[in-house]
């Protein structure tokens, strides 16, 4: 059955490598986590691109089996398959996750555990394949996962994939070795060099390299990005965005909202240029693609996004944009969203009042969020999506109760028949925990609990109820209680994942037998002077600049509205 559901995949791809096998180095991509999701992350395409590129190597892609499958494969002592040969993860000489999500920490292990290799580095044997992860966890905070990786890349691995692949070629004669060789690379990380000591009252004391590690791990950046198309490689109908070519336009995000991870991780901001981005939308174009979906930390953004929609426009191409500040937008963004079939325009103004959007440096004001409104009914789009946070530091009940009236602005404006005369379609309201993420000014802020975020979250669904067409979306905060965890834990957290692998993936049994307390890393503030455990690595972001981002919150919130 697992073969032939591979099969049909590879049936209804473009653009798949395929590669011989003989005298390269084999390497498994990991995606832990579904076909459709791995498939649509740009990230995962890319490296997958670049390392095939490489003569002598072969990449083959691996992802989590449906769970049927995974019970077959138990039936059957079967194991994970590689999509393009079908080959055991057991034969390649690198198995590599790409880990975006914190959650996905689990996947991985029960994918190692499905394939026979053991979980734990310092437990492998010779013949077993090299573990490695990528990804933003990577470089964000890894140690939760640390014991289970020989080595781990931070940063961006676009150039970093060509070295590695060096260093395997020239310097593998065992295990041992080729892991010193990779500690004197920038941006690689092998945790087994690294020694942990906990304090008495269970924070971090130390952490001290041997073996010729470094003391500062340093993300890897991409200094030249007009030297590498980040674009969807492999094209296929299941991934979630199949329909269009995802393209990203740069790196990062100059906003600095306090709250964000990837505003600080993926800094300096840099953008691609207009004739960089022209070369590829003409690629697209000649290639028979109708649709483009720009990805960036916040599209609308862009320097150039005029220039870039003419060029858009010129090679007849719809446009689909995956992040849009409601302060940024346009009318002829908006009328170009509108060409290309947008039913759905979105933006995140994250809270409810103009005081929390301060006190996390989201500086949007009402009035911005209900100018985007008249703009979608103007041209003519019949949806409207709106992202808020709960939980987040100096959030009060005032700042709740204020998502339901904002929405309530938001539908008078809506209301409205575009020129067309149609009538308004649908207002999302699509709510999400608040998570303090390491790098960021709230890294030291407590996790708001899962009990406090639910009826937080109730208060916003009744205060919407009596508006037919507005809709709630939301996540269950014990999920998000998982990820605040897995976020900011340290090497401990690992016998945690061990549990949740072994229980097939539930992580609320693991919690019940783990001897850990969830508390400590997630609801518990910590202090400015705490060791965190991930203070060695350097990712171009300055501790002293975190603090008085987070002293300016909690100023800035109490500043009387009006006052900027």
């Amino acid at each position: 059955m697992l073969k032939k559901k591979s099969q049909a995949l590879l049936a209804a791809e473009q653009g798949t490598v395929r590669k011989d096998w003989g005298g390269k180095v084999s390497i498994a991509l990991v995606y832990p986590n579904s076909y459709a999701v791995g498939m649509s992350n740009l990230g995962f395409q890319t490296i997958y691109r670049h390392l095939n590129a490489i003569p002598d190597v072969v990449c083959e892609r691996v992802f989590l089996p449906d769970p049927e499958d995974i019970d077959e494969l138990r039936r059957t002592r079967g194991v994970p398959l590689s999509l393009e040969s079908l080959r055991p993860l057991t034969d390649f000489h690198m198995v590599g996750f790409s880990v975006t999500y914190e959650g996905d920490y689990i996947h991985a292990l029960r994918l190692l555990g499905l394939a026979g290799i053991p979980l734990r580095a310092a437990e492998r044997r010779p013949h077993d394949p090299l573990v490695l992860m990528g990804g933003v966890c990577a470089f964000s905070n890894p140690e939760p996962v640390a014991p289970f990786m020989d080595f781990i890349v931070v940063g961006e691995g676009e150039e970093l994939v060509v070295e590695l692949m060096a260093a395997y070629r020239d310097g593998y004669r065992d295990r041992e070795g080729f892991l010193s060789a990779l500690a004197a690379l920038e941006g690689l990380y092998v945790p087994e060099r690294y020694d942990v000591a906990y304090a008495a009252d269970g924070t971090i004391a130390s952490v001290t390299p041997r073996g010729g590690a470094p003391a500062i791990v340093t993300k890897r950046r991409l200094r030249n990005v007009n030297a590498f198309e980040t674009i969807a490689t492999v094209k296929t109908p299941q991934a979630e965005y199949g329909h269009m070519a995802l393209l990203e336009v740069g790196k990062g995000c100059g906003r600095g909202c306090r709250f964000c991870l990837e505003g600080q991780v993926y800094r300096p901001v840099r953008h691609r240029s207009v004739e960089a981005l022209r070369a590829t939308v003409k690629e697209l174009a000649a290639s028979g693609e109708k649709r483009v979906g720009l990805v960036g930390a916040c599209v609308s953004d862009y320097p150039w996004i005029g220039e870039l929609l003419e060029v858009i426009d010129e090679q007849g191409l719809e446009l689909s944009i995956s992040s849009i500040r409601a302060d940024s937008l346009t009318p002829a963004l908006v009328a170009a969203l509108a060409r290309g079939g947008h039913r759905t325009l979105t933006v995140a103004p994250e809270a409810g009042t103009e005081r929390l959007r301060r006190a996390i440096r989201k500086a949007i004001t009402d009035e911005q969020i209900l100018a985007a409104c008249d703009l979608v009914r103007a041209h003519g789009i019949p949806n409207f999506k709106t992202y808020f946070m709960l939980g987040q530091p100096t959030e009060t009940d005032e700042d709740v109760e204020a998502i339901p009236r904002l929405a309530e602005l938001m539908l008078e404006r809506l209301r409205v028949l575009d020129p067309t005369g149609r009538p308004f379609g649908r207002l999302t309201l699509s709510i999400s925990s608040f998570v303090p993420k390491p790098w960021t000014p709230f890294q030291w802020a407590p996790f708001d609990g899962a009990e406090s975020l639910q009826a937080k979250l109730e208060t916003v669904k009744r205060g919407v109820r009596r508006f037919p067409n507005v809709r709630v979306l939301h996540e269950n905060p014990r999920e998000a209680a998982l990820q605040s965890l897995l976020a900011r834990g340290d090497r401990r957290v690992g016998d945690f994942l061990v549990l949740a692998a072994t229980f097939d993936g539930d992580w609320r049994r693991a919690l019940r037998e783990w001897d850990g307390d969830p508390a400590f890393y997630t609801t518990r503030e910590r202090s400015t002077d705490e060791r965190l455990p991930w203070d060695h690595f350097e990712v171009g972001v300055k501790k002293a600049g975190l603090l008085r981002e987070w002293d300016r919150a909690f100023a800035e919130a109490a500043m009387p509205a009006g006052v900027a």
